[in-house]
């Protein structure tokens, strides 16, 4: 397989009368050694000075004329203390060969800007760096000792990138995370792990509990980041619950419940999350599912009632007053809403019904926060005062609901990353 055409980038300073002829020759050493197809030399008008001079040390040594043995290219640019300025020039030639080219960028000479831009567009965009050096006598490199030194700024690169991405998941933006986790090039370890952890939480978030315990990955986790245990224990402690207690288990009913608490509990954890974001429909539309939730439970669990098809006999065996049964629709199918299962709850002096008829107005005005949301049935978007508004009231059903749930909302809560 024949190799790639290498294109080499070169910053050229100038120099001066009685050094240019010695940088001339480490820039030549850095030619011969990289053996290019194409050289890509960045600039000032005064800088085809050593370029010439280059040029001439190599005809001088060589049968061949350099300009007849390279392909050359020169990128003038005379605002050599504009980093703006030489960064775009880098970046633009970048764009316009990496395709066609393996780019590697010598930056011996030049101003400090041009340098510095040379290299920063090496770190950006993940190309070889490297510089001519060797013994030195009144700072020039003596001749004959010169030898390519390489750099590595990739590792800079990636820790601003794994800042960045901390940053993402921090901020629940685990889809985006997963992307720039791509982009770490040499901290392999890093980024497995991170790419693991991003696909746990991405799945968590999606409530997608059983693809998340598959991926979670605790051992690596709690190696990572060791000061974060605690809390990737207690988030697979509840991620094991949500998914070993489902409706084929052979698990009692005591169980079935517990994966109940911890569920609401999740999606209180996700309601947070939605608002931290800003997305106060989102957020709302998940408050509601809590609040129908936290209904569904209690009817199930005390009373044996599934309010998605309830069971008219078993309402009787729960002593419900006639003239209540006679004011349902009976059908082949009875389901009960929202408001339905709490004046159900209501009837049967749970402590949940008397919660309901003593917030009634409050809750069916904040039920109309949702009802007119563009994620429901409205064109409105629901404002945080809204949002706070119906989180109180969710958040104490839920503790009427099970008095450890504060317990429960913990060990899903997500972990920050420092």
């Amino acid at each position: 397989m024949a190799r790639k055409k290498r294109a080499l980038f070169m910053t050229v300073g100038t120099g001066f009368k009685d050094n240019q002829k010695s940088l001339a020759h480490g820039l030549m050493c850095s030619i011969v050694s990289k053996d290019p197809d194409l050289i890509c030399f960045f600039g000032s008008k005064k800088s085809k000075s050593t370029i010439d001079t280059l040029k001439q040390i190599f005809n001088e040594s060589n049968d061949e004329n350099f300009d007849d043995y390279f392909e050359t290219e020169f990128i003038e640019n005379d605002n050599i203390d504009e980093f703006k300025d030489y960064f775009f020039e880098f970046k633009s030639k970048i764009l316009e060969l990496e395709n066609d080219y393996k780019i590697i960028i010598d930056y011996t000479s030049g101003t400090k800007t041009m340098t510095m831009s040379a290299a920063f567009a090496s770190m950006i965009f993940r190309k070889e760096l490297f510089f001519v050096s060797g013994k030195r006598e009144n700072g020039i490199v003596v001749k004959g000792t010169e030898e390519c030194v390489p750099q590595n700024l990739y590792q800079v690169y990636d820790e601003l990138m794994i800042n960045k991405i901390k940053d993402l998941f921090n901020n629940n933006r685990f889809e985006a995370g997963k992307v720039l986790v791509d982009e770490i090039i040499d901290t392999n370890e890093d980024k497995e792990v991170f790419s693991k952890l991003f696909n746990a939480y991405y799945y968590f978030d999606s409530v997608n509990h059983e693809k998340a315990l598959e991926v979670f990955d605790i051992k690596e986790f709690q190696k990572a980041w060791p000061d974060l245990t605690k809390q990737f224990q207690l988030n697979i402690k509840a991620l094991n619950i949500m998914n070993t207690f489902n409706q084929n288990s052979s698990n009692g009913p005591a169980e079935h419940n517990l994966k109940k608490y911890y569920m609401l509990a999740s999606i209180l954890n996700n309601t947070r999350r939605r608002e931290d974001e800003n997305k106060f429909d989102d957020a709302v539309a998940r408050l509601y599912r809590s609040l129908e939730l936290i209904a569904q439970i209690r009817l199930s669990k005390e009373y044996g009632i599934d309010s998605s098809n309830v069971d008219i006999d078993v309402l009787r065996q729960n002593n419900i007053d006639e003239d209540y049964l006679s004011e349902i629709n009976i059908s082949d199918e009875i389901k009960f809403g929202l408001t339905a299962d709490y004046e159900l709850l209501a009837q049967l002096n749970d402590d949940l019904g008397d919660f309901y008829l003593e917030n009634k107005n409050q809750i069916r005005n904040i039920l109309k926060f949702r009802n007119n949301s563009i994620l429901a049935h409205g064109f409105d978007s629901c404002s945080k005062k809204e949002y706070d508004e119906f989180s109180v009231i969710v958040l104490k059903a839920a503790n009427l609901l099970h008095k450890d749930m504060e317990k429960f909302i913990e060990e899903t809560k997500f972990p920050i990353l420092l």
